[in-house]
């Protein structure tokens, strides 16, 4: 029977633990829906990276005009980065054969954490359901970490919500798994906010930040599209595609 845990926040990941577990990392309200909003809409790669001195260095050794600078630190904005604001990827201004170079405090620091890990994929509201069909269609029977990238070492509802949204999928595809207490715990709150229609996350700290930043219309949006994305980004080759590409 394949097990499940969450850890909830970033900081607490045994990075030599995850070698041969099916990784999920989640920053419901920043990384990771910008990353599979980017796929979605036709970006071909994210290099998930986890500092904007690294995002630099990156962007000097690709060809120019090639990709697209995003990051922030601390919620703050970045000189010569643009803001990660999934709503802006929705924007034609931005072209979308490029790649996205990504820094943030916290979602692009737990891909980091969980890069080692047997298999890789990210999640958010907005894909939940499309991550448990594809955990579950795998021929695996690795445990499934649940990585909830937090805020800056402090716990985050949201992310801790969208774990739970993902254990409800894949209990409900008749999958048996074995759900330690923080998976349990994880899949009680989905069902309640989902009760609620996730208005409670409206009030969550991360969500209040963005607020005061100006970015409530990317909060909506978020909240608008649960389980809408089909599009379920995996860890490859350092980047996050959309699918592996087949070498055969």
């Amino acid at each position: 029977m394949r097990k499940i845990h969450v850890v909830t926040q970033k900081e607490l990941v045994e990075m030599e633990k995850l070698h041969e577990c099916t990784a999920v990392v989640i920053d419901v309200f920043l990384a990771t829906s910008t990353i599979i909003l980017a796929l979605d809409h036709g970006f071909t790669s994210v290099r998930a990276v986890k500092d904007a001195q690294t995002a630099l260095s990156v962007a000097k050794t690709s060809p120019k005009d090639s990709y697209l600078l995003l990051g922030e630190s601390k919620g703050e904005e970045i000189d010569g980065f643009i803001y990660p604001d999934p709503f802006l990827l929705l924007d034609e201004r931005y072209s979308k054969e490029k790649e996205l170079i990504l820094c943030s405090t916290n979602g692009t620091v737990a891909i980091n954490v969980a890069r080692e890990s047997k298999t890789l994929f990210v999640s958010s509201l907005i894909n939940g359901q499309a991550v448990a069909k594809r955990i579950h269609a795998a021929d695996d029977d690795s445990s499934i970490v649940f990585i909830c990238s937090g805020n800056d070492n402090r716990f985050s509802l949201e992310d801790y919500i969208g774990a739970g949204q993902v254990i409800h999928y894949l209990r409900k595809n008749a999958g048996e798994y074995s759900l330690s207490d923080s998976a349990i715990g994880a899949l009680l709150c989905y069902q309640s906010a989902k009760e609620r229609t996730f208005s409670d996350l409206y009030r969550c700290e991360t969500a209040r930040m963005l607020a005061d930043y100006g970015f409530e219309q990317s909060i909506d949006m978020i909240l608008g599209k649960v389980d809408k994305i089909e599009t379920v980004p995996i860890y490859h080759n350092g980047k996050m595609v959309k699918e592996i590409p087949n070498l055969n």
